[in-house]
């Protein structure tokens, strides 16, 4: 997995891109966890180029989140593909994450 950071106004911007599964969640920890340290943080995964992801990956989400809302931010996931879309359905968690819609994301985020 190849995880990209930019910044842009008050929004951290996190484009992975590969897998999210067993083996790249704590590198994606890692690199998170060392940009995002204060508070009145936004917080955004952008999964356009995620092709796979495992209850490891969506298990490290959820501690991002929890660690984004602990420092009182917000965390949003973007750009889900429909294929990620129905893991998180599944799973039930269209209701825990806060979403980010490829519309939105390209007028509000895009560069």
């Amino acid at each position: 997995m190849e995880i990209f950071h930019r910044k842009l106004d008050n929004a951290n911007i996190f484009t992975l891109t590969g897998s999210l599964d067993i083996y790249t969640a704590v590198e994606l920890k890692q690199k998170f966890e060392a940009i995002i340290q204060g508070s009145e943080n936004i917080a955004i995964i952008d999964l356009s180029k995620v092709n796979y992801i495992d209850s490891s990956g969506i298990g490290m989400l959820i501690k991002l989140m929890n660690y984004v809302k602990s420092l009182e931010g917000s965390f949003y996931l973007a750009n889900m593909k429909p294929p990620l879309e129905k893991v998180f359905k599944v799973a039930g968690l269209g209701n825990y994450f806060q979403f980010i819609g490829e519309k939105e994301f390209a007028e509000r985020y895009a560069t």
